[in-house]
């Protein structure tokens, strides 16, 4: 008990210091904006005009480009339509240039909302509700995990309404396998689809980039993974110490451990028997942002027979789950881990101030901890050094500048997509590797490799 409390009282006094970075950034752009009114009115009027030009909302946005105008998407399907009436006899050409079409059909921004699909709420009854290992854990009350309902999203090509099939018995059982869908459990879900649901205002528009490469051709799935939304939980366990920093804290912290199990041991099966998935480790994997990141990471980890990928957007790693990765060989051979950092990054610098953050109808106030990437490379440096000691492989794409919130992560989450679920074989070819722009360099004798 009294390491629980160190570790929340460690983790309250960094708590501290970001909402004090937070509120200086915050009182700086205040007195920017206070100092430079007209010229701040005339640059909106500017921007206004000009974002109205670059963006284009449409109803049907998850089937097609949502940033280009209607004679660029036909001349884009003409070419489509060239592309197809290419000489067979010239296959290696043909796949070059239907992958320059690729490369600008993904280039954000991605649709926004459930892009064709539909939403299916699981109520916390039906999984806290039944989890025995919470039962015996959730010392006064809710303690460790409070319930919270989850939210599961299933693709525009979902066949059957959850849990039916179209015949019976054999027949039944034959057309579930020809419809199953891989999975995919993102941390802090409430930000990954919706951009209403986010706390900045901005989602990550994660299934609009899956619908778009679903569109493009380059899954390497039949069907689109279905999503499933993991809410992180709001509120403090006690003032200043936030739960969500508890239970997607380091691995050996009581309340990530139950986080991990829950997960894997109720929400998992639960997937799995109501929906039509592809329960095998190499199809199921799981993704998040921060210490949503870390959460990924640790998922896979503790339960590796279950999770066969992890992706962690500008993660922040602590100390004990960087020393178990270090000693994971057997854990981690064979799994698909994508880590990516924004920040400064030699001679680009995070912009202190962004206005395209603020153009947003919900939180426009609200930028996230924009500078924190910076402070985060460290660890993350750590945590590549421990994969390499380990003699693991992974994947590694860094973005000089990045700033630290879901609109920077909606500008690159189809690479972390593209790396679980492309048609492409890893690593990617030469002529892949230009045409999405991800310049592949090796690390000495390192078993990895940096897009």
């Amino acid at each position: 008990m009294s390491y629980v409390l160190a570790e929340v009282w460690r983790s309250s006094v960094s708590h501290h210091n970001l909402q004090v970075l937070i509120l200086s950034s915050h009182i700086e752009c205040v007195v920017l904006a206070l100092s430079q009114v007209g010229e701040s009115i005339f640059m909106s009027f500017i921007l206004v005009v000009w974002f109205g030009l670059i963006v284009t909302v449409t109803p049907s946005g998850c089937h097609q480009a949502a940033y280009v105008s209607n004679s660029q998407s036909s001349k884009k399907n003409n070419n489509d339509n060239n592309n197809s009436r290419l000489n067979n006899n010239d296959k290696s050409d043909q796949g070059r240039r239907r992958l320059v079409v690729r490369q600008h059909s993904l280039e954000p921004p991605f649709p926004n909302g459930v892009c064709g699909g539909r939403i299916v709420t699981i109520p916390p009854e039906e999984t806290f509700g039944i989890d025995v290992n919470l039962a015996n854990i959730n010392f006064g009350g809710n303690l460790i995990l409070p319930p919270r309902p989850l939210r599961v999203w299933l693709p525009p090509d979902y066949k059957y309404q959850e849990g039916k099939g179209v015949g019976r018995g054999q027949q039944q059982r034959e057309d579930k396998d020809l419809h199953r869908h891989p999975t995919l459990y993102v941390h802090d879900g409430q930000n990954a689809m919706e951009d209403s649901d986010s706390w900045t205002g901005t989602s990550w528009r994660l299934t609009g980039a899956l619908t778009r490469m679903a569109d493009r051709g380059v899954l390497r799935y039949d069907r689109i993974p279905i999503v499933i939304l993991l809410p992180s939980m709001d509120g403090d366990l006690v003032p200043g110490i936030r739960r969500r920093h508890l239970e997607y804290g380091d691995s050996n912290f009581l309340f990530s451990q139950a986080h991990a199990d829950f997960v894997a041991k109720t929400v998992k099966p639960l997937i799995d028997s109501r929906f039509y998935t592809m329960p095998e480790a190499e199809h199921t994997y799981t993704m998040g942002s921060s210490l949503g990141g870390q959460a990924s990471l640790h998922l896979m980890l503790r339960h590796s027979d279950l999770f066969g990928g992890a992706a962690a957007l500008s993660p922040a790693f602590g100390p004990n789950l960087i020393q178990q990765v270090s000693s994971s060989t057997r854990l981690l051979k064979d799994k698909k881990i994508y880590l990516d950092m924004g920040g400064d990054v030699n001679d680009v610098k995070v912009p202190w101030v962004d206005v395209l953050d603020h153009l947003t109808s919900e939180h426009w106030w609200n930028p996230g901890y924009f500078w924190l990437d910076t402070q985060l490379q460290g660890g993350l440096e750590s945590m590549k050094s421990a994969l390499n000691r380990a003699g693991v492989l992974y994947q590694y794409k860094e973005f000089p500048g990045g700033r630290h919130n879901e609109r920077a992560w909606a500008q690159r989450v189809h690479v972390s997509c593209f790396f679980f679920c492309s048609a492409f074989s890893l690593p990617l070819t030469p002529i892949e590797l230009t045409i999405f722009s991800f310049p592949m360099q090796k690390q000495g004798s390192s078993p990895s490799f940096t897009w």
